[in-house]
């Protein structure tokens, strides 16, 4: 079975966390199935940008990048935190290579705006080099950073990690998409919802159940099952772990 797991910046630094995941994905290899694991960094890009001087904004959960913001982002995300990520598998006995989009081409993508506004050296995948990443994962967990390659520049592009994870599962008619956070699933009065259809989700917005980095997680548990993926949930490490052995836990996302 191929399965996208993506794990968010705010995540990746939390020993605890970093420790369920290594145990989950080695779990998942031992059962042979095939991942890849699609990493942000938003935390750590905003505590370099800050030391730099540069300000972070955010349109819909999505971060403004210029030329500066985007040398930070490549950096944290395709040096550090990647090799970190593959490191702490490995050294768990996990085979793993790091990567990130621009690496054989992996994703490419094309520059977009969002609510009419400008983004900057933002882009959202439009192609990916399926034979690689299969070729890849038969073999190793690929560990993705989701920097891509731009089509029309060449250079690079940021692309938020949970339209990535999106965009893989998708071209990957992966049978398993989850979108790890740092709580159980999406949260409506101190309670997971357990689905969240897509005729649902503009009112959850505009009644604020659904917000800020919420939203691309929404969203691109939408485009994933939209665009060829199996199944679709948001929630914690722990909760991956129960879906992996076949129990219902988080917010499944559905069209």
């Amino acid at each position: 079975m191929k399965i996208v797991l993506k794990i968010g910046g705010n995540e990746i630094d939390e020993a605890a966390f970093l420790t369920q995941v290594t145990s989950l994905v080695g779990k998942l290899r031992k059962a042979n199935h095939e991942i890849v694991l699609v990493h942000g960094g938003g935390k750590e890009i905003t505590g370099l940008l800050k030391k730099l001087g540069i300000e972070t904004r955010f349109v819909d959960g999505i971060r403004y990048t210029d030329a500066q913001s985007l040398d930070a982002t490549e950096m944290i995300l395709s040096g550090g935190i990647n090799k970190r990520l593959v490191k702490t598998l490995q050294l768990a006995g996990v085979s793993a290579l790091g990567a990130s989009g621009v690496d054989a081409s992996i994703m490419v993508a094309e520059r977009i705006t969002r609510s009419g506004e400008d983004l900057g050296l933002v882009g959202e995948i439009s192609a990916i080099n399926v034979r690689v990443v299969e070729d890849l994962i038969r073999q190793f967990v690929l560990v993705l950073s989701p920097v891509s390659l731009d089509k029309n520049s060449g250079a690079s592009l940021n692309v938020n990690a949970d339209h990535a994870a999106a965009a893989m599962a998708s071209f990957l008619k992966a049978e398993l998409v989850i979108f790890l956070s740092n709580v159980p699933g999406v949260i409506n009065a101190g309670s997971v919802l357990p689905r969240i259809q897509e005729r649902e989700f503009e009112e959850l917005k505009k009644n604020g159940v659904i917000t800020g980095g919420m939203i691309p997680k929404v969203e691109s548990g939408l485009r994933a099952v939209k665009g060829g993926a199996r199944i679709a949930f948001i929630t914690d490490a722990e909760g991956a772990g129960r879906i992996s052995s076949g129990e219902i836990a988080g917010t499944q996302v559905t069209v």
